[in-house]
């Protein structure tokens, strides 16, 4: 079906393979195995694939970000956010896990807390020996967004993987981690990767099949129209119920009314989360935040809902198992 979209859209040969649409396929194809895979692959519960996956996807989206800021004309180091972040996520990761727990004393959430104090000192006080405070305001601000922004969703990733439905309390009410990880929680994750890039993707198709006429006039994103948003928010929906259908086993301990409720937010949120970014780079005068993926620009360009989605979706399962526990 895609095919025949791209071919009405374009007659030469080299124009179809190079049109966005046709390198989006092309990415998705490759992209939803690597992801299944990096989630699902059976060592020691996904361990080593998934935590190099993580670190990679992390800190090229935390130096993406630190560049951007750069590009402003904010002189931090490029290297700091990147650092932090990806700390941040294999701290997670090792936590989720059960690991450095001694005699119930829990020393990585202790180290980990105590580091981040440390980490906001040095972000508030790093300008206190120079001669130059113009843009000391803007430093620690953008750092500080750089590492909510990219950090607080690395944080929660390795939980979220660990899910189990149950009402005994870790980090939220409803969390009960499992040292040896929770395919249920695998499969929460890859359906909310994979409603995302349905929504991108058939809202691309829709916007440029249907959309020259009913431009919503966003300055962020002038190419954003109204047929693309309505087709990439049913599109969703329909293929929530394909997913659902065909992983109702692995998906049965919530009700089907939460996955059918999910696309509510994730439909709302997914052209969100595309907008700000937008912004962003806007701010710092680029098209793309970087270009190691093909049709996509850089890493940012591809998780940037995703970033958006995963506090709300986590947010989302607390409340949710509070309530009904």
């Amino acid at each position: 079906m895609l095919l025949i979209i791209i071919m009405k859209e374009t007659d030469d040969l080299e124009e179809l393979l190079m049109t966005n649409l046709w390198k989006r396929v092309i990415l998705t194809n490759i992209a939803v195995p690597v992801v299944f895979f990096a989630i699902f692959f059976p060592i020691k519960s996904h361990v080593i694939l998934f935590v190099i996956f993580g670190f990679v996807v992390t800190y090229l989206g935390s130096f993406e970000i630190s560049s951007l800021i750069f590009n402003k004309g904010i002189t931090i180091n490029r290297y700091f956010i990147p650092f932090i972040n990806t700390y941040i996520y294999l701290s997670a990761y090792l936590w989720a896990n059960n690991i450095l727990n001694i005699q119930s004393f829990k020393v990585l959430p202790s180290v980990f807390f105590l580091s981040l104090i440390l980490i906001l000192s040095y972000i508030f006080s790093r300008d206190i020996f120079q001669k130059d405070f113009e843009k000391s305001f803007e430093k620690m601000s953008y750092s500080i967004f750089g590492i909510v922004y990219i950090g607080l969703p690395s944080f929660l990733v390795p939980f979220l993987l660990n899910v189990e439905v149950n009402s005994l309390p870790d980090i939220g009410g409803f969390i009960n981690v499992k040292s040896e990880g929770s395919l249920f929680g695998s499969f929460l994750v890859v359906y909310l990767i994979i409603c995302i890039w349905v929504n991108d993707i058939f809202a691309y198709v829709f916007g440029v099949t249907l959309g020259k006429n009913n431009k919503l006039g966003l300055a962020a994103s002038p190419n954003k129209s109204l047929a693309g948003y309505i087709g990439g928010y049913l599109t969703t929906f329909v293929f929530i119920f394909i997913f659902y259908y065909l992983f109702k086993n692995y998906l049965n301990k919530l009700p089907a009314l939460f996955y059918f409720i999910t696309p509510i937010f994730t439909g709302f949120l997914v052209p969100i989360g595309d907008l700000v970014e937008s912004v962003f780079k806007r701010s710092a005068h680029v098209k793309d935040s970087g270009s190691i993926i093909m049709g996509r620009g850089g890493v940012l360009d591809s998780v940037d809902t995703l970033l958006f989605l995963i506090p709300i979706f986590f947010v989302t399962l607390q409340v949710y198992f509070k309530a009904v526990s």
